[in-house]
């Protein structure tokens, strides 16, 4: 596959890096989700990234996965873009996942970064390529160093950007002098989405094209705000931007003293978006007390109540 510019330019933007709802007794609310994603859609979201981290991909089975993105393509209908993370320790099964992916229609896969084995740039590369092969679906490298462990060198991204199927990478990433050395070293058709949500305005300078993020869920405004005015401005207005990276970055340093996705969905519960705030097992459920802390900074929070369901 060989995407000429314009193709390619519909990738740039703000993608939610999506949650996956669920209810008290673990099972999957598929309501809850479709009213998420509506609801993300009316906040002028670029697209989704559905089934990574933040979906709690990997304590999902593999039917569920395909469920959930099923579900989440039926509600886009065509509306907005979806790319599917269909990564996996093991190639086969992402290939398997991938060739669902294109089954439904979606505008692109990205795979995580192969984990856990210890193997060698020259493995990491075949597993992405073996993928490309499979299906025709423009690619997008995960790398997410901080849960997967894994260092990727600066041949493999130049390598990868010479690949005419793979579109990026979303990197999530505090190492910013690295993505902007991807930016200066990789082929000019190589996208950067920026992955830590609090550094967003620092990585559109470094070179990122877009983001995707996970606090998108319960906030998407200013940083489509932020994209937008980056995208369209002769001369970009550094103190607006700045402004609202604050802004975000308030709600950011209140989060992250709970566990993220558990903050994330009760916030959306708060927000009359979820019926329930229930994460999956291992992860952390928020306590009675902490709730209530998360309840005085919502209420307190213009921000987060700007992004509440309208009634």
């Amino acid at each position: 596959m060989n995407l000429v510019t314009g193709e390619r330019s519909k990738f740039k933007g703000i993608f939610t890096a999506l949650l996956t709802p669920m209810h008290e007794d673990g099972s999957i609310d598929y309501e809850s989700l479709s009213r998420l994603v509506e609801h993300q859609i009316s906040l002028g979201i670029t697209g989704f990234y559905v089934g990574g981290s933040t979906g709690e991909a990997f304590i999902l089975t593999t039917e569920e996965r395909k469920q959930v993105l099923e579900s989440v393509v039926k509600t886009v209908n065509g509306r907005v873009i979806v790319i599917a993370h269909i990564g996996c320790i093991s190639t086969m099964e992402s290939v398997k996942l991938a060739r669902h992916a294109e089954e439904l229609g979606v505008d692109a896969v990205s795979a995580v970064v192969p984990f856990y084995y210890k193997v060698t740039m020259k493995e990491i590369r075949e597993h992405y390529e073996t993928i490309m092969s499979a299906v025709p679906l423009p690619m997008l490298v995960y790398h997410y160093p901080g849960a997967t462990s894994v260092s990727l060198t600066m041949d493999f991204y130049t390598g990868m950007s010479s690949h005419s199927q793979c579109i990026g990478v979303k990197f999530t990433s505090l190492n910013l002098f690295e993505m902007q050395q991807i930016r200066a070293l990789c082929h000019e058709r190589f996208m950067i989405f920026n992955g830590h949500d609090e550094v967003y305005l620092s990585g559109a300078c470094a070179g990122a094209d877009g983001a995707i993020g996970s606090t998108f869920n319960m906030m998407p405004g200013p940083f489509i705000q932020m994209h937008d005015h980056i995208s369209t401005a002769q001369r970009p207005d550094m103190r607006l931007l700045q402004s609202l990276q604050t802004e975000v970055n308030a709600v950011i340093s209140h989060m992250i003293q709970y566990d993220v996705i558990a903050y994330e969905k009760y916030i959306l519960y708060l927000q009359g978006v979820l019926r329930s705030p229930k994460v999956r097992q291992p992860l952390k459920q928020l306590t009675d007390g902490e709730r209530r802390q998360i309840d005085d900074f919502y209420r307190n929070c213009a921000l987060l109540q700007d992004h509440r369901v309208s009634v």
